[in-house]
């Protein structure tokens, strides 16, 4: 029985005890009126005591009241606070703890192995695997350890506070001594199974934004695979990447919103009467005087780093269409793995598409460099952008083993012979053997062959030798947001 049901017993009792008195006073009262006995001071007394009684039971009933919402307000506040799977401090109470720290000193322990747990042994063995590191770290008792206070503040990420005025090696010390306590403990996962864990640390010794350095902190180890990275005002600092990356991000994330991420169009020229074949679509983050900020270079790792990179896709395919129906001419544009498994960004396509009903002068071309690992969701959407009239080649062929399995296995119409290969051909016989099979395999498929990376007159005279179907580079044309109109040296260099 809890504290809770106590005070409404007691409250009943109470009230149950008020009522009998009550209802004993008003016979009196009753009797004292029906023998017609005169008012005297034993009937004042009884209603003070009446009025008295009442005022107790109303006053007693608001503080069993206030009470009760106090307790209650009190365990949401500790629910808003503690991870209810650890029974630890969450990342809420972390933060408000850092405002109020003087001395921090922050480190984030992540267990690089929590997915192989998750798959490998299921959701309720990690979950328990989570618990007994919980349990090893507030059992962890250390001579360094002076205010220390624990969290589990997101999924296999555990942060440790020591909030006191210490030398670097102080706490390097002390962190060392809780990784190697949690790395040599083994960790149950059934009747006779047990595990190790392979943990990351990043820590962070100041007060000043302390959580988002211990965040950058963690990734940096992460990213370099090392076991330990700490910002330290007198032994490192913000890696300048991050802050470099960070001002970049905004301003991708600005430029987005204010519509200055633009379309350029490349022209791809048909190799036999040097006209322009098609176009290829080219992502630009450019200023208000509309000129380039950014380069794709830059800013698309940027954009998958901060999951916004299907925005980008969007944008492009939308400024692909009304370019190609504006203008009718055949644009390409590219188009990654990630793209493919994003169920919302392929039905925009697909949409976009019907509705612009011009599937006839839209192409794809597939990015990614690494094998397919879900063939079937790639071959899945070939089918589909084909049916709308579209076709799809293969970017950067000739880049890895696994893009010429794809040639061999994919539905495609086309394919663009690596730039890797392209600017060697010139002073690089096995590059322009490579080149040679890479045309002489498609054509063999059936399907045509795109040489990018046309620097200069040698290269495009070689690419139309080795047989390429068609042109592109900045020798023959550079991207621009505008239709292209054919010039003098444009078709000197093709012919």
């Amino acid at each position: 029985m809890n504290k809770r049901h106590i005070n409404i017993g007691s409250l009943v009792i109470v009230l149950i005890t008020l009522a009998l008195i009550a209802v004993y006073v008003f016979r009196q009262i009753l009797l004292a009126y029906s023998a017609l006995q005169p008012f005297d001071n034993r009937l004042t007394v009884l209603l003070i005591f009446l009025i008295l009684m009442v005022s107790g039971v109303v006053g007693l009933t608001g503080l069993l009241i206030h009470q009760s919402k106090k307790q209650r307000w009190l365990k949401i506040i500790k629910q808003i606070n503690i991870d209810n799977l650890t029974g630890l401090a969450n990342q809420n109470k972390l933060i408000k703890d850092l405002k109020q720290s003087k001395h921090t000193n922050l480190a984030l322990f992540k267990f690089q192995n929590y997915n192989n747990i998750l798959c490998t042994y299921g959701p309720a063995i990690t979950d328990d695997v989570v618990k007994q590191v919980a349990a090893v770290l507030t059992s962890f008792n250390h001579p360094l350890m002076k205010k220390t206070s624990f969290y589990y503040i997101q999924q296999a990420v555990f942060a440790v506070l020591e909030d006191q005025q210490a030398s670097y090696e102080h706490i390097a010390e002390l962190t060392k001594a809780m990784v190697k306590k949690i790395m040599s403990t083994k960790y149950q996962v059934g009747e006779n199974d047990y595990i190790a864990l392979n943990i990351t640390v990043g820590a962070v010794r100041q007060n000043k934004d302390a959580f988002t350095l211990a965040n950058m902190a963690l990734q940096e180890a992460e990213n370099n695979k090392m076991q330990f990275y700490v910002i330290d005002q007198t032994k490192s600092m913000i890696p300048e990447t991050y802050k470099r990356d960070m001002a970049l991000t905004q301003s991708l994330f600005l430029g987005i919103q204010e519509r200055r991420l633009v379309a350029y169009f490349q022209p791809i020229f048909s190799s036999k009467d040097q006209s322009v074949a098609k176009y290829e679509c080219l992502a630009r983050l450019v200023d208000h005087q509309q000129q380039i900020e950014m380069m794709p270079n830059a800013f698309m790792p940027l954009a998958h780093h901060a999951n916004i990179y299907y925005l980008i896709t969007r944008i492009m395919v939308s400024q692909a269409a009304r370019f190609a129906k504006k203008h009718q001419v055949v644009v390409t544009v590219n188009i990654g793995i990630t793209d493919i498994n994003n169920k919302r960004t392929c039905e925009y396509i697909y949409n976009k598409i019907k509705r612009a009903g011009i599937g006839y002068l839209i192409q794809f071309e597939l990015l990614e460099n690494e094998a397919i690992l879900e063939s079937y969701q790639i071959e899945k959407f070939i089918r589909k952008v084909q049916e709308l009239g579209c076709q799809v080649g293969m970017d950067d062929l000739g880049n890895g083993y696994s893009n010429i399995e794809r040639l061999i296995n994919l539905p495609i119409d086309f394919v663009k012979i690596d730039r890797s290969i392209m600017e060697n051909v010139t002073h690089n016989l096995e590059m322009q053997n490579v080149a040679r099979g890479i045309v002489k395999l498609a054509h063999k498929k059936g399907l045509q062959v795109v040489a990018e990376f046309c620097a200069d007159a040698n290269i495009t005279a070689l690419a139309k030798d080795l047989g390429a179907d068609y042109l592109q580079g900045y020798y023959l044309a550079e991207p621009s947001a505008d239709i292209f109109t054919h010039n003098k040296k444009t078709l000197k260099a093709c012919s």
